[in-house]
């Protein structure tokens, strides 16, 4: 409460003259009001008039840009059926400002760089010079027949890491671009598979064409599939499913071939001897009424197998028909003939079953649903406040003292070369190799299928940038080529992306009483996307601030299913699950598989001299950790019980191979012998495989030299410019007597102080479930190159901190940035 006022009483002697001013001051401050009324109201007016004008203005043409964010909505349940709109209470008037941008891309091409893939250019340039030498056959380039020679593949074939090198680091001369190609050459009189080495590639006037096989190394039926085939194959079917007519009428809902029915020839591998061609092939609902990836899902329980070795199609015939797993028949006419008796089982499926299959493959959202609460809100996004921080010139990108070259081949997939974190080369080479997968199911036709994704191209024709799905829309888009060998003709996609990203967590932190401190973690994403088949593939090369490379393999897509069937007399009483996997739809079940990525990782910590050391994390008593360090008879007395954890430091000696066992765990270090840190102790890089899956194959499987790799998760092998890969295109088609398989390379050649690989498999198994259908939500698998007292110390104190202190002046924030609306360019 506030107390009364206090008056003096000399107030009271000139209440008189008071009154009189009080009054003549009320006069005037009367007829001030009435003017600035007047006043007021006739600015009121012009205000409003002008406006209003603004506004009709503005709501008769409209504005572009609606970027601007509306942070406060008015209340509501939320969207329930998709019809609900929110609406936006009126938020204060600001000023728009769009963020600060510039492009990250220079103007310097990929054929001025030296690891760039191969551009569209360039591939004409080789099938140009080949044509002319007569390497190539067919008329007007377009194969017909496989009595023709044709281009299979071409990719860039990386310069001798001694050129490169010598190059990058030494002003020596630039190394010249050329092509790996692969031709198929039928027309010879042996016919076989040829790679060649073409170039320099700067003019066709001076392009040598060199052999790297010899003819008749890669047998010609351990070619992979490509087009001209499969339509040889198709062709040859036709009469075979004309004689079938009437079964498949009766069992698939009066489905016809070709019009509702495809027929699926990838159920790989054709036969376990080099020279054999045996093509296994299962009929497929077309889902979507061509022939797509997704409808690999419908498959049929009727298959068979195409003897097709050679040249001559016309010599090619079908055997070993199966019809419910019943079989084999020898030829169609038997099936037919069984399947008109009484004896066999068959299958018919419901009226209408066919219409049903037209939606169930495609990832659309399903509009019988209600949306989520808020799901027709936009949701969260990053962006760029003052633009990238990264730069690429040509395929060569900087970023926060990372530097690297993107490339990639057709075939075996992204790589990067010339790795460098503060100057310092990290690793000459990071690649993928392969990807294997193995199924299991009770199937005639798929059981085991064995695919090595190398031989159908890891870059192929359809791994192309989705904006906002695959990458954030302010990402830098590289482009890369890839061959068609059924036209025989270059095409350019858009399938890498390069931006950085907000972890939104901290890098490092700590907080106590009088200190706390940490940093964002932000990196840098290398993305490439890669479609094989029904199978979608991403690959991340994540760049960190403290010097961790995290390299990563996702997968996505639609499986691939085998038929369901009711009365399987080889299940049990649960119709549910059989030994290989789950029913997952009507007329499906998801055979058990694994992915298996395969890398080439030639780390050069500071240089090409390196060594490999296993760090064994072991636990035992405490004379046994004492005693490798020195010989000691008694327990000291300060070790308060008699076991504890240690570690083992091993140099590995020779090549060799090794395997994540959690029960002998083993840290895995590359080092540079004569490089010490400020503590004396070697300079390294560790690689930690972060894997879920290991091979369980047996070493007696037909498959298991030419997917050796697959046997380790880390592998050291000294470098040899022939041994570039882990793995063979062919090898998988010639099982008997493959070539080029990893295991070759573990010949006890020493690797201490010497130029190495390692190559690292990681990957996981999938035992497919309801929810793989009708997509599959990406799994993944990966490994880190971490620094292993590479640095004095943390390696991110030359960035800004978040950083305060009680008591004193160190205060520390990240750089400062105005609100802005985020660029829609894109690069």
């Amino acid at each position: 409460m506030f107390d009364n006022p206090v008056f003096d009483e000399s107030d009271n002697n000139s209440n008189s003259s008071r009154k009189k001013h009080v009054k003549r001051e009320k006069q005037t401050t009367s007829k001030c009001f009435t003017f600035c009324s007047h006043l007021f109201v006739l600015l009121v007016f012009v205000v409003g008039l002008v406006g209003g004008i603004l506004i009709g203005i503005y709501a008769y043409h409209g504005s572009k840009d609606t970027t601007s964010c509306q942070n406060e909505y008015s209340q509501g349940t939320g969207a329930k059926t998709g019809t609900d709109n929110l609406t936006p209470t009126t938020a204060p008037q600001r000023n728009i400002v769009q963020c600060p941008n510039r492009n990250p891309k220079d103007d310097t091409t990929y054929e001025s760089t030296v690891f760039a893939p191969l551009t569209v250019n360039e591939m004409k340039m080789v099938s140009d010079i080949l044509w002319q030498k007569n390497y190539i056959t067919t008329v007007d380039r377009t194969p017909r027949s496989l009595k023709e020679s044709f281009i299979l593949y071409m990719y860039l074939l990386p310069p001798r890491k001694e050129d490169a090198i010598r190059y990058l680091y030494h002003n020596g001369m630039k190394p010249g671009r050329y092509a790996r190609v692969h031709i198929q050459r039928g027309a010879e009189q042996v016919p076989d598979i040829m790679e060649y080495k073409v170039g320099p590639l700067g003019s066709s006037s001076n392009a040598t064409v060199i052999p790297l096989t010899r003819p008749g190394e890669i047998h010609f039926n351990s070619r992979p599939y490509d087009g001209v085939e499969v339509t040889a194959l198709n062709h040859l079917l036709e009469c075979d499913m004309k004689a079938l007519e009437s079964l498949i009428r009766e069992s698939f809902d009066d489905a016809t071939f070709p019009d509702d029915l495809f027929i699926f020839f990838f159920n790989g591998p054709p036969g376990l001897k080099e020279g054999e061609r045996e093509t296994r092939f299962v009929l497929g609902f077309k889902g979507f009424r061509t022939i797509q990836d997704a409808d690999i899902i419908n498959l049929l329980p009727l298959s068979g197998t195409v003897h097709n070795p050679g040249t001559n199609s016309s010599e090619w015939y079908t055997h070993s028909y199966y019809y419910l797993n019943q079989g084999p028949y020898l030829t169609v006419s038997d099936l037919v003939a069984e399947y008109k008796g009484s004896t066999i089982r068959k299958v018919k499926l419901p009226a209408g079953y066919r219409n049903t299959l037209r939606k169930k493959p495609f990832s659309e959202r399903d509009h019988s649903l209600p949306l989520r609460e808020y799901a027709d809100r936009p949701g969260a996004r990053a962006y760029m406040p003052q633009g990238p921080r990264f730069s690429i010139s040509g395929t060569k990108i900087k970023w926060m003292d990372w530097s690297f070259h993107i490339s990639g081949g057709q075939l075996k997939g992204p790589a990067l070369f010339d790795i460098r974190f503060k100057g310092n080369r990290i690793a000459y080479e990071l690649a993928v190799n392969d990807i294997a997968l193995e199924y299991a199911t009770d199937s005639s036709a798929q059981n085991g299928i064995i695919y090595m994704d190398a031989t159908y191209g890891i870059m192929g024709g359809d791994a192309t940038i989705l904006r906002d799905i695959d990458c954030p829309s302010y990402a830098a888009v590289l482009n890369t080529s890839y061959w068609h060998s059924f036209s025989q003709k270059a095409f350019d996609m858009k399938s890498i992306c390069v931006f950085e990203e907000d972890g939104q967590e901290a890098l490092w932190r700590h907080f106590s009483t009088n200190f706390a401190g940490g940093m964002r973690n932000r990196h840098l994403v290398v993305r490439v996307p890669a479609v094989i088949g029904n199978y979608d593939y991403i690959f991340d090369f994540k760049f960190y601030i403290d010097g961790k490379l995290y390299t990563n393999a996702k997968a996505s897509g639609y499986i691939q299913a085998s038929f369901w069937d009711e009365h399987n007399p080889h299940a049990s009483g649960d119709k549910t699950r059989d030994a290989f996997g789950y029913r997952v739809s009507d007329y499906q079940t998801g055979p058990i598989h694994d992915h298996m990525f395969g890398f080439k990782v030639d780390m050069d910590v500071i240089d090409s001299n390196n060594s490999f050391e296993v760090v064994h994390w072991k636990a035992g008593d405490i004379l046994d950790a004492l005693r490798t360090q020195s010989n000691i008879t008694q327990v000291p007395p300060y070790f308060i019980y008699n076991q504890t954890r240690y570690v083992e430091y091993e140099t590995i000696r020779t090549e060799a191979g090794f395997r994540m066992n959690y029960d002998n765990q083993k840290l895995f270090v590359v080092v540079k012998e004569n490089m010490r840190n400020k503590w004396g102790v070697k300079r390294g890089y560790q690689i930690v495989p972060l894997s879920t899956a290991a091979q369980s194959l047996p070493e007696v499987h037909p498959a298991m030299k030419a997917l050796s790799f697959t046997k380790y998760h880390v592998t050291i092998t000294k470098r040899k410019e022939e041994e570039q890969y882990l793995s063979s295109i062919y090898d998988i088609n010639r099982m008997d007597n493959p070539k080029g398989y990893l295991d070759l390379m573990l010949d006890n050649e020493s690797i201490v102080n010497e130029d190495v690989v390692n190559w690292v498999t990681v990957g996981f198994l999938h035992v497919p479930t309801s929810e793989d259908l009708p997509m599959t939500v990406r799994v993944e698998s990966g490994f880190m190159l971490k620094p292993f007292n590479f640095f004095d110390t943390t390696a991110t104190f030359d960035m800004p901190q978040y950083s305060e202190s009680q008591g004193n002046n160190n205060v520390e924030y990240e750089p400062s940035f105005d609100s802005c609306v985020e660029s829609n360019i894109e690069y």
